[in-house]
């Protein structure tokens, strides 16, 4: 498996990330209740009378929720094996760029970390993972949009050997060749286009290989949203639907409440097992905002099929 984030598959497997996170002392825990995102889930403490109701509800919505459903049934080390294997490498270095960003890059088998937080602020932390997950995935879906109506680029400019014979005409004789301002000399057309040729075929691999490196550092995704401007990049997760939304909070829930964290609780954990953490959410995001999309597609074809059938029972 490739990794993403120097990240070990097989402590994910053997130890569920939940787990590793232990409650500490609950005391003040010197944190104070943030607000914003961190509110999404948990209520007050004064609702605690109504803390059976609303599991209760929260049971009945999650069992519903088609979204939740599917994620849920996927163990983490499967759900990253699956974008190791199929997300494009620029997707793959904008998530590591992102935690990086986040943590820093200390190599974990020479520096231990461990880092002591409430349960809000990690359930807020999770939670913006997987928006910037999702927002990675739909910057995807307009950037490729754009590619198949935009076919310029060095990957679309065929080689110069190519053409509808399989192969260029020929030349000969003789051209001439202006070296300078009053300097002319003729040269063999043959060798002259072969040369030109040969610089033409340089200078498209050195494009693609440089479009490669660009896409393995993660720049290709990250100018493109860059390129759209705050207003444009907002815009990616402005039409997030409510079932995605209470899927992501739904999974954050079982996470943490595996752990038994929760609210204000103080929770410790190692520099490491944030780290996979953190990539397991950006990557659930991602991922969810495949599975919308796929939804989006079924729904659309469903209503063309059922106004086609309304328009033909109309015109017999």
């Amino acid at each position: 498996m490739e990794k993403i984030m120097e990240m070990s598959e097989q402590d994910l497997a053997e130890e569920d990330v939940g787990k590793a996170y232990h409650v500490g002392d609950g005391g003040d825990g010197g944190a104070s209740r943030s607000t914003g995102a961190a509110a999404f889930f948990w209520d007050d403490e004064d609702d605690e009378d109504d803390e059976d109701d609303e599991d209760d509800e929260a049971t009945l919505a999650r069992s519903k929720n088609r979204f939740f459903a599917a994620v849920d049934e996927i163990e983490a080390p499967q759900l990253i094996q699956e974008f190791a294997d199929t997300a494009p490498p620029d997707v793959q270095a904008a998530i590591r760029q992102t935690v990086v960003s986040l943590l820093g890059n200390l190599p974990a088998h020479l520096y231990e970390t461990s880092i002591m937080s409430t349960g809000q602020n990690v359930a807020s932390l999770m939670y913006s993972m997987q928006m910037t997950g999702y927002m990675f995935r739909n910057a995807e879906y307009r950037r490729s949009l754009l590619q198949s109506f935009n076919e310029g680029g060095p990957a679309s400019v065929p080689a110069l050997s190519e053409g509808a014979g399989g192969a260029l005409p020929r030349v000969s004789g003789k051209i001439k060749v202006k070296l300078a301002e009053e300097l002319e000399t003729e040269v063999d057309a043959s060798a002259y286009m072969a040369e030109l040729r040969s610089e033409v075929e340089q200078l498209r691999a050195e494009l693609l290989e440089a479009k490669e490196a660009s896409m393995e550092r993660g720049e290709d995704l990250l100018k493109y949203m860059q390129s759209l401007g705050r207003e444009n990049v907002e815009g990616l997760t402005s039409s997030i639907s409510q079932d995605v939304l209470d899927a992501m909070r739904a999974l954050i829930e079982n996470v943490l409440g595996n752990a038994g964290v929760g609210g204000e609780q103080v929770m410790e954990t190692s520099g490491l097992k944030l780290r996979e953490l953190l990539v397991w959410q950006l990557i659930t995001g991602y991922k969810l905002r495949e599975l919308e999309a796929m939804d989006e597609l079924e729904r659309s074809l469903a209503e063309g099929t059922d106004e086609a059938d309304e328009e033909e029972g109309a015109a017999t």
